[in-house]
C-alpha cells in the first residue's frame, strides 16, 4: 500500500502515539495466556487519524520492545512483527473505505461506530495471525484456543476499543490533549486492571492450595482408617458401615448436604481412638474393668487425634460425643437432650445398630426387626428419638443396603471421602 507524507502529518500526532504505545507496553498486564496492553489502542488511534505506514510502524515498534523485555525467540518475534505490520494496513484500508475519520467525513455518532468496529475486527486479525501461527505449529484447536484465550478477555477488549473511539472524536474537538487525555485514562485503567488480575491471580492460587490441602486431608483419613483396618478388621469394616448408615440418617432428615459430608466422614473415624488400646481390647476376650473404663476412653482420644487434622475440628467434635446419651449417662461429659451435637445423635443410632446386627462385632448378631425394636426401646434414654424414627424408615422404605459393611464396603465408603469434599473446605473456625 502506497504511503505519503499526508498519512504522517501531524507529526506531533504520529510522536505521541508512538510514545503511548511504547509507554503502553511497560503498562501491559498479563492475564494468563495474553496481555493486554495500550500498544493496540495507540495502533488502532494511528489507523483511524493517521494512515496504515505510520499505524504499522507504531505496531512493530512496541511489539520489539515486548519482545525485547520478554525475551521472546526469535520465531515467535518474527510471527509477531508480520501480524503486526498486517492489521494495521488492514484496519486503515477499511477507515478508508467506511469514511475517513480524520477527514471528518461521518457525523461523530458514526465515526465512533466505525472507530468501534474497526477497533474489535482488526484486534481479532490480529489474535488469529498470532494465536493461529502457535496453532498450526503445534497442531493444536484454533476454535479451542478462541475459546480458552480470547473469549475471557474480550470484556477488556470492548472497554478499550470504547476508548480509542472516545479518543478519536475527542482528538477531531481538541487535538493532540485528546492523545494526553487517553494516556491519562490508561494509566489510571490499568492500574485498576493489574489490581483485578492480581487479585484474581491471588484467589486462584488460594484455590489450588485449598484443594492440595483437601488432598491431604483425605490422604490422612484414609490412611488412618487403612491402618486401622489393618490391626483391627472387624472395627475398621464397622466404621464404614456406621459412616453409611448415618449419612443415610443424615439425608432423611432434611439436613444439608454439608452435614452429611461431616457425619460420614465422623462415622469412619469415630472409633479410630482404638488405635491406642491394648490388642486384648479388640478381640473381645474377657476384659477388667481397668480394661473397660479404657474402652470408655476412645471418643476422648479419638477426637484428640482428629482433631490434628486442620479443618476437622467438627468432625473432632461429633466423633467425643458419639456416645453421650439423651438422658445424661453417656460419657465422657454426661451431656444430654440438645447438648449433644444433632450429628453426635445421628451417629449414635447408627453405631448401636451397626454393633447389634454386625455378623463379627464382639456380640452375636441380632434381626434388623429385633435390632430395630431394641432402638425404639432406648430412644429417648440412650438415643434421641427423632433420629431413631427417621432410621426406622430409612431401615424399611429407602433400599439403603444395611447389612454389615465388608472388606470391599470399606473402601466404597472411602472412596466416598472425595478430596474435593466439603468437610475440610467448609469447616467453621
Amino acid at each position: 500500500m502506497a504511503t505519503d507524507a499526508g498519512d504522517w502529518a501531524p507529526w506531533s500526532l504520529f510522536f505521541a502515539l508512538l510514545g503511548l504505545a511504547i509507554l503502553g507496553e511497560f503498562l501491559a498486564v498479563p492475564t494468563g495466556h495474553v496481555h493486554i496492553g495500550a500498544a493496540f489502542i495507540a495502533t488502532s488511534a494511528a489507523m483511524a487519524l493517521l494512515g496504515a505506514a505510520p499505524a504499522a510502524l507504531i505496531a512493530v515498534a512496541a511489539v520489539l520492545v515486548w519482545s525485547i523485555r520478554n525475551h521472546r525467540p526469535a520465531p515467535l518475534l518474527f510471527n509477531n512483527i508480520v501480524a503486526c505490520a498486517t492489521y494495521p494496513v488492514v484496519g486503515a484500508l477499511v477507515f478508508q473505505a467506511l469514511g475517513d475519520p480524520a477527514k471528518g467525513d461521518t457525523a461523530e455518532l458514526g465515526t465512533a461506530a466505525i472507530v468501534f468496529g474497526v477497533y474489535l475486527a482488526v484486534n481479532f486479525l490480529n489474535f488469529l495471525l498470532i494465536v493461529g501461527y502457535l496453532c498450526l505449529r503445534d497442531g493444536t484447536s484454533l476454535l479451542a484456543e478462541i475459546r480458552r484465550v480470547y473469549v475471557p478477555v474480550l470484556p477488556w477488549e470492548v472497554a478499550t476499543g470504547t476508548f480509542t473511539a472516545g479518543t478519536v472524536l475527542a482528538y477531531q474537538e481538541i487535538g493532540l490533549p485528546a492523545v494526553a487525555m487517553l494516556a491519562f485514562m490508561l494509566v489510571s485503567y490499568y492500574s485498576l486492571l493489574r489490581s483485578v488480575v492480581e487479585a484474581q491471580s491471588q484467589r486462584d492460587e488460594l484455590r489450588a492450595q485449598v484443594e492440595e490441602l483437601e488432598a491431604l486431608h483425605h490422604g490422612v483419613i484414609r490412611v488412618m482408617v487403612e491402618t486401622l483396618g489393618m490391626r483391627d478388621r472387624m472395627t475398621a469394616r464397622h466404621s464404614a458401615a456406621v459412616a453409611r448408615f448415618a449419612k443415610a440418617i443424615a439425608a432423611a432428615a432434611g439436613l444439608p448436604p454439608r452435614d452429611q459430608e461431616l457425619v460420614h466422614t465422623a462415622g469412619l473415624l469415630h472409633d479410630v481412638g482404638k488405635f491406642t488400646f491394648p490388642d486384648h481390647t479388640l478381640t473381645g476376650s474377657t476384659l477388667t474393668e481397668e480394661d473397660w473404663a479404657l474402652i470408655r476412653s476412645h471418643p476422648q482420644r479419638g477426637a484428640d487425634i482428629v482433631k490434628r487434622v486442620h479443618g476437622y475440628a467438627e468432625v473432632a467434635e461429633i466423633v467425643l460425643c458419639h456416645h453421650e446419651r439423651v438422658d445424661g449417662r453417656g460419657y465422657p461429659r454426661r451431656l444430654s437432650g440438645e447438648d449433644i451435637p444433632v450429628l453426635a445423635r445421628i451417629l449414635s443410632v447408627a453405631d448401636c445398630f451397626d454393633v447389634m446386627t454386625a455378623r463379627d462385632s464382639y456380640r452375636s448378631p441380632i434381626s434388623i426387626e429385633e435390632a430395630v425394636a431394641e432402638l425404639r426401646r432406648v430412644s429417648g434414654t440412650q438415643l434421641d428419638r427423632h433420629f431413631v424414627e427417621i432410621f426406622v424408615d430409612v431401615v424399611t422404605g429407602s433400599g439403603v443396603d444395611f447389612h454389615h459393611a465388608d472388606d470391599e464396603d470399606l473402601e466404597t465408603e472411602l472412596q466416598r471421602q472425595s478430596p474435593r469434599g466439603s468437610v475440610a473446605r467448609t469447616a467453621r473456625h
